[in-house]
């Protein structure tokens, strides 16, 4: 990535990232990651453990 960061002149690395992330790993562009409903949950038949 930084080749091409370095021959597209870019100031930056996001500049020429696919999908850039914040820095708290939140992709903008489609708004994720999302919270998921109880009925998505249980169609991929996943649940939340917590550890302790």
């Amino acid at each position: 990535m930084r080749i091409v960061m370095i021959l597209a002149g870019a100031q930056s690395l996001r500049e020429v990232i696919a999908f850039p992330k914040t820095a708290k790993a939140i992709d903008l562009m489609v708004d994720a990651p999302t919270l998921v409903s109880e009925q998505q949950m249980k169609e991929l038949h996943l649940k939340i453990v917590s550890r302790g």
